[in-house]
């Protein structure tokens, strides 16, 4: 509540703080929910899509991530195999795995302007394309300088699986459509990264390490052209927008034909409420008030209009101030490095990048040697846990974290707080170091094989959750902050949640680090020690969150006339 000599709306007056309910704990809304964002009156604009139509292209968005991810991760399960084959040793094939995650945060910085201003399918069907041809090299390295070089580029046209996609869904989706798409966006990434060594493990263990690299490449390939065929452009320039708000429809209402009959699916007088037809979608009822001009009273907008088929043919055109957009975004991302909640996230998400990148690094070396001796396929079995921990927080880990901010709001007086959902963090603290002494002290002391393979999905399981709390709690604080000029090149910029961007890039820098030592701190130092001392930093690395917990609210206070003033250059 406000502080002496604070009024409520000072109080409220800060990103990321929003009053949820009232004094009674009732709901600050009617029975109506704002369409955000606002849609246009052009049946072409993305929001205005059908509902079969949007999900043709999240699953082309959801694929090219499984994809990618897949081969991004597939060499894991035989890296032991692959270090006698090419004459690479496990510290060197770990320091290329640390390269490849530092360029995709750098190259994000690069490849998310270049999305925004000359569009989002060249860039994705460009990366696909890539990534295939980079595959392939893999075959044909001699030396440790061709598999650094490798792993740069590979990152690099990795990157937009790790911050475009996010985007492509706010492109398509309205807000109060997103959750599932983002918990099978957040799944995608962690079932790619898993089942590349399950099934690179088995495919070795059959007919040897070279056709694992053919067989991802093929599939690569199909996928570009997948999206070719398949994928529209989602960027969209939003002009003349309606009011809209989106009614519940009751089971009663849904089931009269009556009520279905009203859904035409045309918006024929701009200037009376007008249903649109969202009953195929099966939960609501839309009421659009159109503020266009009386000249175009006659005209018939066909609104959640279906897909119109392949269009392999049809690219974006640039925006007409692609340069500008370009310039502003690496600008913000460059400025958001002062903000100390980006700081903070970029380093907690490293951390877990950097204790998944543990998981990938130590899992054939430790496994596939004394006292285990597993083959290439059980190695890459183990790497299920991790996928089965990802999935209940995938699809729960969100709904859990609304329902305990609710809950705080409900406690503050009704008034939500971005810092509540990081109450939740506990988790993170106590589990995270749990399971790196378990993926360290098991092999040590010789236990089975169980401890170490549940150590890993307890980081997978932590990583996922962490991961959720750390990017919702970012976009709570800078999302609401837009420039004056609604059709400026920065506020497309802003668009591309630059402070993502850099949060991300410290990320990526971060596990780098971590991930760059990783075979010398654990196979010289020893076992016990890389546990126990991984442990340690881990712990403390979490436990920085008690910081935005006490002083966050402070820290967005004071961040954002700075902000302000950055998405407004």
């Amino acid at each position: 509540m406000p502080h002496t000599g604070e009024t409520m709306d000072e109080y409220l007056d800060v990103p990321g703080t929003i009053r949820i309910f009232d004094e009674r704990g009732q709901v600050v809304q009617t029975d109506h929910v704002n369409l955000y964002p606002m849609p246009s009156d052009d049946p072409e604009d993305p929001l205005n899509w059908s509902k079969a139509r949007k999900w043709i292209f999240l699953s082309c968005v959801i694929w090219y991530q499984f994809v990618v991810n897949l081969q991004a991760a597939v060499l894991y399960a035989i890296y032991t195999p692959l270090s006698e084959e090419k004459g690479l040793t496990l510290d060197q094939l770990n320091a290329g795995t640390g390269y490849l995650y530092l360029f995709i945060g750098i190259a994000a910085i690069i490849t998310q302007p270049l999305s925004l201003g000359y569009g989002k399918r060249p860039v994705y069907i460009i990366s696909t394309f890539a990534c295939a041809l980079l595959n392939i090299w893999t075959v044909y390295i001699p030396s440790n300088s061709q598999w650094i070089g490798s792993r740069l580029l590979l990152g690099f046209f990795l990157s937009p699986a790790y911050t475009l996609i996010q985007v492509s869904i706010a492109d398509v989706f309205f807000v109060h459509e997103r959750s599932l798409p983002m918990s099978i966006y957040a799944l995608a990434i962690y079932a790619g990264g898993c089942m590349g060594p399950v099934l690179s493990g088995q495919v070795y263990d059959a007919i040897g390490w070279k056709p694992i690299i053919w067989l991802s490449t093929g599939l690569t390939v199909s996928t570009t052209f997948v999206l070719i065929f398949f994928m529209e452009e989602s960027s969209y320039i939003r002009r003349n927008k309606v009011d809209a708000s989106v009614h519940v429809v009751t089971m009663a209402q849904e089931a009269d034909p009556s009520r279905q009959a009203e859904a035409a699916g045309y918006l024929e007088d701009p200037n009376k409420n007008i249903k649109m037809d969202t009953v195929e979608a099966g939960v609501y009822d839309v009421n659009l008030n159109n503020t266009q001009s009386e000249g175009q009273a006659d005209r018939k907008y066909p609104l959640n209009t279906a897909w119109h088929g392949p269009q392999f043919w049809k690219f974006s055109k640039p925006h007409p101030q692609a340069r500008a957009i370009v310039v502003k975004t690496i600008f913000q991302c460059v400025m958001a490095f002062r903000l100390p909640a980006v700081l903070w996230s970029g380093i907690v998400l490293g951390s877990f990048q950097a204790f998944y990148n543990f998981v990938s690094a130590l899992s054939s070396g430790i496994l596939a040697e004394e006292p285990y001796n597993m083959s290439s396929s059980a190695v890459g079995l183990t790497f299920l846990s991790s996928l089965i921990a990802a999935i209940p927080v995938a699809f729960f880990g969100g709904p859990i974290a609304d329902w305990y901010g609710l809950r705080c709001a409900k406690r503050n007086h009704g008034i939500s707080e971005a810092e509540h959902k990081l109450h939740l963090w506990i988790v993170c603290v106590i589990l995270t170091p749990v399971g790196l002494l378990m993926m360290g002290l098991g092999p040590y002391y010789e236990a089975h094989w169980i401890i170490f393979v549940l150590g890993c999905g307890i980081i997978n399981f932590v990583g996922t959750f962490g991961t959720l709390l750390a990017i919702n709690y970012i976009f709570d604080c800078f999302h609401e902050i837009h420039p004056d000029d609604p059709n400026s090149p920065a506020s497309a910029a802003q668009d591309a949640a630059p402070y993502l961007l850099t949060s991300i890039l410290i990320c990526m820098v971060f596990s780098f680090a971590l991930s760059y030592a990783i075979t010398p701190w654990c196979f010289e130092w020893g076992l016990k020690n890389f546990g126990i001392s991984s442990a340690i930093i881990s712990t403390f690395i979490e436990a920085s969150a008690i910081i935005m917990l006490i002083w966050g609210k402070q820290m967005r206070r004071s961040g954002q006339s700075y902000y302000r003033k950055v998405v407004n250059w």
